[in-house]
């Protein structure tokens, strides 16, 4: 019994001890805010100018199929569908491609 007890003194004693922490200071929390800020920005240009020499390097017609591919994900994003609907009712309806025969 009076280990229990001296076991439950023991336990409560150190459950009750306040926790030792060494919280940031103000100013260093503000200064590496800015700097996850400036990596973020700078990641960002870096993948602009890299889709930017990725679109030059292509031809137009690749372009315009990307540029056409990338419309209709972003709409998919939003829950819309690929294309309005005034387009599929009204729109050409696209053609089979043909193979030449030799």
């Amino acid at each position: 019994m009076k280990r229990r007890i001296l076991i439950f003194c023991f336990l409560s004693l150190f459950l009750n001890f306040p926790q030792i922490s060494f919280p940031q200071d103000s100013k260093e929390r503000q200064a590496l805010k800015e700097l996850n800020k400036q990596k973020e920005k700078s990641q960002e240009e870096v993948e602009k100018e890299l889709v930017k020499r990725h679109l030059k390097l292509q031809e137009k017609a690749t372009r315009k199929r990307m540029k056409k591919s990338l419309r209709e994900a972003e709409r998919r994003k939003k829950g819309k569908a690929p294309q309005p609907w005034w387009d599929r009712w009204f729109g050409r309806k696209q053609q089979k491609k043909r193979r030449k025969r030799i």
